[in-house]
């Protein structure tokens, strides 16, 4: 069985390990500060000598399994196990914010956590909630940076389960026999295996970033240390430069936003009217015709309230971004896209109207549409 020394001290970076076996895809040592993945904490990485250690897992009798892609050494080899420190003490910081933000969304706001994950950007925190207000959310912001500039010790001690169950702790433990129990000092306990800094002082500070609803649960995403800072930096770069486009101050921004999009429809709505008028006079030029084919500078889908839905008319109308608008029938639409096919041709509809883009010379495409409908 390895020793596992990341349990015993987890800030070690290296130590001079043996290789006990050799497996298909990696080794197990005689002793080991590598983290196998588990708990919604990555697996370490790292090297063993002049060997790449890509990931650790738990093998099949809970030993660390140190990855190793291509050659690997022989059992009884000796050599310097070192870790990929700033990974492993990031996820560690990231795995010690997340059991802070857990204890104040249960303490603080009788939140109960489901799951977690631990990423390269942010963590997330499934809770047992359906609904949880954005104002709950930045109350529990505030709490857990105030226990972080606090400073709690934070500690793991190994008790029997019947001491473990004693605590009464937020989340049901779920292994047999002895329970590796997490303390941050004054805050929480809580049955967990993983690899944890000494103290919430190192977090730094801790961010939230927003949140979904999956599962029929709310879950949300933080961010801890130096992420949390640039985020702040740079969200509060967003509101400097939005404030100075609009002639704004922040808490007037969203205001600001919200006239500026009340205005965009308004010239979006105005903007749609004068295009399906210039369509209008454009198709007033081919009135006398029953098969219209031409190119356009106004919008193709602009055409379509310019026919009467039961004109016998034909229209094939391509504008400078080849988007089309074609008037008829299915058959004739099918047949058109068949006979089109060179150039790409894509779209569909429905009734009398379908519309779409081809891609090529539009010029060339006017053409092959004449003939094919005059045909």
């Amino acid at each position: 069985m390895t020793d596992k020394l990341y349990y015993k001290d987890g800030y070690l970076r290296s130590i001079e390990a043996t290789v006990t076996a050799v497996r298909d895809c990696g080794i197990i040592l005689d002793r080991t500060i590598f983290y196998p993945e588990g708990g919604g904490q990555p697996g370490d990485r790292g090297t063993f000598g002049r060997y790449q250690i890509a990931d650790t897992v738990k093998d099949e009798t809970g030993d660390p399994l140190h990855i190793i892609n291509g050659e690997r050494p022989a059992v009884g080899e000796k050599a310097l196990l070192t870790l990929d420190w700033n990974r492993r003490y990031f996820y560690m910081m990231e795995h010690s914010a997340q059991h802070l933000v857990s204890a104040i969304l249960f303490s603080k706001h009788g939140i109960g956590t489901v799951a977690v994950h631990q990423g390269e950007n942010f963590f997330t925190i499934e809770t047992d909630q359906e609904n949880i207000g954005e104002d709950v959310l930045f109350a529990a912001e505030d709490e857990a940076n105030k226990a972080v500039r606090e400073n709690h010790s934070i500690m793991q001690r190994e008790m029997s389960h019947i001491e473990a169950e004693s605590l009464h702790m937020r989340r049901s433990i779920k292994v047999d026999g002895s329970v590796k129990v997490v303390f941050i000092d004054s805050v929480d306990a809580v049955a967990c295996g993983g690899v944890h800094l000494k103290s919430t002082g190192e977090i730094g500070e801790i961010q939230y970033c927003g949140s979904e609803r999956i599962r029929g649960h709310v879950r949300t995403a933080w961010k801890c240390g130096p992420l949390s800072v640039s985020y702040r930096q740079q969200n509060r770069s967003i509101v400097n430069a939005s404030c100075a486009l609009l002639s704004s101050e922040p808490d007037t921004l969203l205001l600001s936003i919200e006239r500026l999009q009340m205005e965009n429809s308004e010239l979006k709505h105005s903007l749609k009217q004068l295009s399906e008028k210039l369509a209008h006079k454009e198709l007033e030029l081919h009135r006398d015709e029953s098969i219209i084919i031409f190119r356009t500078d106004t919008s193709a889908s602009s055409f379509e309230n310019a026919f009467e839905i039961d004109s016998p008319v034909t229209a094939f109308i391509v504008d400078s971004d080849g988007r089309f608008m074609f008037h008829g029938t299915k058959e004739g639409f099918d047949s058109l896209k068949a006979g089109l096919s060179a150039y790409s041709i894509r779209g569909g509809g429905r009734g009398y109207f379908f519309r779409g883009s081809v891609s090529g010379d539009i010029e060339a495409v006017l053409r092959e549409a004449r003939s094919l409908l005059n045909g």
